[in-house]
């Protein structure tokens, strides 16, 4: 409501995204004239941004963005709860591809699912929220393996690695050799490993800081999702993983140097 709003606050905010969205510091003369706002109401929102962290200033006189927004910023990213930007991201993703969704994250040396929208089709296939399931064998648990767990060489030997069906890898080299692929390909797919007759697809969510902290997975019979389906399948899947990503502060900035 209009009535009710601060100008001076107002101000203030366009200062902070003015430096956000600005290369490296940024001086009051180009702070008031990309604001259009006169140089002394800007001096006097930066020297109050200034007083609580929210700006710093530099010896050469130029402002950049303070330390207080960082204890923010944290605790924003603490209180952001994936599930529920999820939820309707997954509904979509199962509506437009016909096929059973979730979202898992890493729990021990399992992956847990957390979230699932069911295909809108009479017969489905989908495990319930609470599910765990074997790492080495799931879409979402290859993920992990390839994006989350930092030394998967040293990591893979101390996993139990069941056989679930014949095309199940057992092997710490095969499962070293699937880490390699899913890293090359940019999402897992489980090829009928943890049941037979369903094939799974999964891509990794990344937060703001460049982690990955959940996997986006879609799950459906080989005889509906075959072969030939999982590329324009995948297409939808990361787009869907990029939509939670972003909407948990990912940008392409976020990752280390180095990631793709």
């Amino acid at each position: 409501m209009k009535e009710y709003r601060t100008p001076n606050l107002a101000k203030a905010c366009q200062v902070l995204n003015h430096i956000s969205n600005s290369d490296g510091e940024v001086q009051l003369k180009d702070i008031a004239s990309g604001l259009s706002i006169p140089r002394t109401t800007a001096l006097r929102i930066t020297q109050t941004l200034m007083d609580v962290g929210y700006l710093a200033q530099h010896e050469n006189g130029r402002f950049t963005l303070g330390p207080a927004l960082v204890q923010l910023g944290v605790k924003a990213l603490d209180n952001l709860d994936i599930r529920n930007f999820a939820r309707p991201v997954l509904k979509s993703l199962s509506e437009e591809t016909g096929e059973s969704s979730h979202l898992a994250m890493l729990s021990g040396d399992k992956s847990l699912l957390v979230e699932v929208a069911d295909s809108p089709h009479p017969i489905r296939i989908a495990a319930r929220p609470g599910t765990l399931v074997d790492l080495h064998c799931s879409s979402t648990g290859k993920v992990f393996l390839a994006f989350s767990v930092p030394e998967p060489i040293k990591f893979c030997p101390t996993l139990e690695l069941p056989s679930h069906t014949h095309n199940t890898h057992t092997s710490v080299k095969a499962v070293l050799n699937g880490i390699e692929e899913t890293r090359k390909r940019g999402f897992a797919i489980d090829e009928e490993e943890y049941a037979p007759g369903v094939r799974c697809i999964a891509a990794p969510v990344i937060n703001a800081f460049g982690k990955t902290i959940a996997a986006v997975g879609l799950t459906a019979s080989t005889s509906t999702f075959t072969k030939a389906k999982i590329e324009p399948m995948a297409k939808k899947l990361l787009a869907a993983a990029t939509n939670i990503s972003v909407n948990m502060g990912f940008s392409h900035q976020s990752l280390p140097m180095g990631s793709k």
